[in-house]
């Protein structure tokens, strides 16, 4: 929804930008005709001022000239005076307004400035627009790996919270490797016992009554119960459950949680609770 929404923004943005660049465009025409207008106006105005310099340096030579001639002249005098002064107040006027026209070029130029300041604004934020939606593109498909990466892991994690640590224990408890290895230790463990109880006891009668005991009709008679007992604590310490060998093997490996799933059928699970109770 957020992408959507980013997603018609950004048309909006390009839209304006596109009609602020015909408007811009139009201006610039628009500008270029008042430019090229008011060039040829100065053109015009300075060819009109050299020309009226041009006159005034005439009337001027034409009222020297008239001084010899001033009885007859003096009329004439007086229009060319007046024709000087209205002369040198066009000048003035025209000068005036070439001086305003070069103001407004110069207030043109920087309005086009700012205008292109704009343009280049505009073009900014649809950059920036454009590396938000590339960000927001990355950002969902980094979302969507990392989900599709986490989904097994925690599939694999629940797997063993439930099942695999389960499968193991039950392996090692059930085991009639271990039973058996145990049982021999505790046989070989109380008959040992027996014997070394029973060889201190007749110590015990033969040092208190001064006579030798009997102990050949002992059941352990002759028999290395010692030997046997360490036999088997050393068989017990040593043993491996064959199961466990696999379970060894899986850990080698990456995906270990799918090797340990071979080694513990899916039917294994059901019964995991009630064989650990």
């Amino acid at each position: 929804m957020v992408y959507h929404g980013v997603e018609k923004k950004a048309e909006a943005e390009v839209a304006l930008l596109a009609e602020e660049r015909k408007l811009w465009k139009e201006a610039c025409e628009r500008d270029n005709n008042e430019k090229r207008t008011i060039r040829n106006e100065a053109i015009n105005l300075k060819a009109e001022i050299e020309r009226l310099k041009k006159e005034k340096a005439d009337v001027e030579a034409a009222r020297d000239e008239a001084w010899s001639h001033r009885e007859q002249s003096e009329k004439r005098e007086i229009e060319t005076c007046a024709t000087l002064a209205l002369r040198n107040k066009e000048i003035a006027k025209l000068t005036s307004l070439l001086l305003d026209q070069e103001q407004i070029t110069t207030e043109l130029a920087s309005a086009k400035k700012d205008l292109q300041l704009t343009q280049v604004e505009k073009a900014e934020v649809a950059r920036r627009l454009s590396e938000t939606e590339d960000k927001l593109e990355s950002s969902e498909t980094a979302r969507v790996t990392a989900e599709s990466l986490v989904e097994p892991l925690t599939n694999n994690m629940l797997w063993m919270q439930h099942n695999g640590i389960i499968n193991v224990a039950n392996s090692i408890l059930n085991s009639t490797e271990l039973d058996e290895s145990v049982a021999k230790l505790m046989v070989t463990a109380r008959h040992d016992g027996y014997a070394q109880g029973y060889a201190e006891c007749s110590q015990h009668f033969t040092v208190a009554l001064k006579v030798n005991w009997d102990t050949s009709w002992c059941a352990t008679s002759g028999v290395d119960t010692n030997a046997a007992f360490a036999a088997a604590m050393e068989g017990f310490n040593n043993f491996r459950i064959p199961v466990m060998y696999l379970v060894t093997d899986a850990r080698q490996h990456y995906n270990y949680v799918d090797q340990l799933k071979e080694v513990f059928p899916n039917e294994a699970e059901t019964s995991g609770d009630e064989d650990l109770d």
